[in-house]
């Protein structure tokens, strides 16, 4: 008997966006500040009184800005 060999397709793994990237998260312009675990990033944002917060997100959540920031 042989074996036939088949090339194993292999899903694309998602890119992690680049550090300092500005990207959109829901309604928020956020910007990129480190890799995390589990396909997740740390973002930092501005809320309404002009403090800056970070949380992880998903990169999944994340999308590109076009080109108008405002």
């Amino acid at each position: 008997m042989e074996s036939s060999t088949r090339p194993r397709k292999r899903k694309k793994a998602p890119a992690c966006p680049p550090i300092g990237a500005l990207m959109r998260y829901g309604e928020r312009t956020v910007r990129v500040i480190a890799e995390a675990s589990g396909q997740r990033v740390i973002i930092e944002s501005v809320d309404e009184e002009g403090r800056t917060f970070r949380s992880a997100v998903k990169w999944i959540s994340l999308t590109a800005l076009h080109d108008q920031l405002f």
